[in-house]
């Protein structure tokens, strides 16, 4: 198994009530089946306060005004980390803003640019980014896996950041090439044309294109 990270991941860290924002509001936070058992067996008062505050058909947690968690105070901390600790958290909260993806023998960890940290982390960066790969122990699944979809998904997202971080362009002009490649991308992905999305890249790539846009 094959581990990657952008060279970035490692530097974050949570804010807590420091951040600007909170992950805490503004979206449903679904929980994992393991720590919906969990949070069954919790005990005294708190564990009454934490059953009453799940939605057990939707399996997450209830919202207050302006569609915050309802573990969520008035400091902007986590009463239910306070109470139980981080190791009680559920997958959701444990894992944000980091985020992970498997395809075939590749394990690939990223952080969510929706964490104003994270964000700050990656626009602050002065040098091309680039990912990070440490193999580790671990099985590889090859069943239903599109090498040629990944390996084209893989290229694109090469090109991307390699024109997304090319000074010498404004960055209207680079915001508009990436939006473009991922547009005709997607028409050839839709049609089933994998083999031909390297036209993709050439055209875009080439100077008489760019010079043109």
């Amino acid at each position: 198994m094959i581990i990657s990270k952008p060279d970035y991941y490692n530097e974050f860290k949570c804010l807590a009530d420091k951040c600007e924002d909170t992950c805490c509001a503004g979206w449903q936070i679904v929980i994992d089946d393991e720590s919906l058992e969990a949070y069954k067996k919790v005990k005294g008062d708190f564990g009454e306060r934490l059953r009453n505050s799940i939605d057990w058909e939707e399996g997450s947690f209830h919202q207050k005004e302006e569609r915050r968690c309802t573990f969520l105070n008035d400091c902007n901390l986590c009463d239910l980390y306070t109470a139980l600790g981080e190791q009680r958290l559920c997958t959701t909260c444990t894992n944000y803003p980091r985020h992970i993806e498997e395809f075939e023998n590749i394990r690939e960890y990223t952080l969510s640019v929706s964490c104003p940290e994270a964000a700050r982390i990656l626009l602050s960066k002065k040098e091309p980014v680039c990912f990070v790969e440490e193999e580790v122990p671990g099985e590889e699944e090859w069943e239903d896996f599109d090498f040629l979809l990944h390996s084209q998904l893989e290229e694109a997202r090469k090109v991307m950041l390699e024109i997304l971080q090319n000074r010498g362009f404004s960055i209207s002009l680079r915001i508009y090439l990436v939006s473009e490649i991922g547009r005709e991308l997607q028409q050839y992905v839709d049609e089933d044309q994998l083999f031909f999305i390297n036209e993709i890249f050439e055209k875009y790539q080439s100077e008489e294109v760019q010079k043109e846009l």
